[in-house]
């Protein structure tokens, strides 16, 4: 899987424009890889995870993911640059505490849910994409761990 640059650089304009951070100079690195290694590299062991963003904003994702051709699973990425902006957008790297990763979490589902919707041509559509979803509902706060940093 290959995610165009110009797709990344279209999904940064559309999270900026809904939270108001900066775009950095530099592009996040969207890594793709199966689904097992994301796995092992996110959870240590099997888990569900789809995609994540490292404490340094890179992006790991699903490659089975259709990225650019699926709106649910597109949303996904838009969810991980959100983080990468959040990232981005603290001069100091602030320690990751509960209450932290739990407001980067609604932000990122917020700004997920918003493009979804703004993608789809009526909320029929919109609704049909978002049950494609794994439930928007937080789960609770992780041990935090030093890599996790986003969901």
């Amino acid at each position: 899987m290959i995610i165009s640059p110009k797709l990344i650089s279209a999904l940064l304009v559309s999270i900026s424009q809904m939270t108001g951070y900066s775009i950095p100079g530099e592009p996040p690195r969207v890594r793709p890889m199966s689904h097992a290694q994301l796995a092992e590299e996110v959870c240590g062991k099997p888990c569900g995870v789809l995609a994540f963003t490292t404490p340094t904003g890179e992006v790991l994702i699903d490659e089975s993911l259709m990225i650019g051709r699926d709106p649910a699973a597109t949303s996904i990425l838009v969810h991980e640059l959100t983080h990468y902006l959040q990232v981005k957008s603290q001069v100091i790297p602030a320690v990751l505490t509960c209450d932290l990763w739990s407001a980067r979490e609604r932000e990122a589902y917020d700004v997920q849910y918003r493009w979804l919707r703004l993608q789809a041509p009526n909320i029929r559509v919109y609704s049909f994409e978002v049950r494609r979803l794994d439930d928007p509902i937080l789960p609770d706060c992780p041990e935090i761990r030093p890599l996790p940093t986003g969901g």
